[in-house]
């Protein structure tokens, strides 16, 4: 037995209803000083590759994480269920 979906967005749509044309205005031409600039784009990249491929206290933490009975907590493991169960729904229609 199916229910009635009732969508309280309908009608909203930002075009409903616009009738009025707005003059198209061409993009501004660059000016000559106009660059990008990308400086920070080394200090980026050797971040990066100063950066370890495996954490070891994110390891350590995954561990404790693991051996916890309680984790994750109840009220996590419902609201997943949750999140999942709204998202079969929306996938059967």
């Amino acid at each position: 037995m199916k229910g009635m979906e009732v969508n309280p967005n309908a009608g909203t749509s930002p075009l409903q209803g616009v009738t009025t044309k707005l003059p198209v205005v061409p993009p501004a031409k660059p000016q000559a000083g106009d660059s990008a600039s990308f400086q920070g784009t080394d200090a980026v990249n050797s971040a990066l590759q100063q950066t370890p491929d495996v954490r070891p206290e994110a390891v350590s933490r995954a561990r404790a994480l693991i051996t916890d009975a309680q984790y994750p907590p109840q009220s996590m493991i419902h609201d997943i269920s949750r999140l999942l169960a709204a998202n079969l729904k929306q996938n059967e229609s």
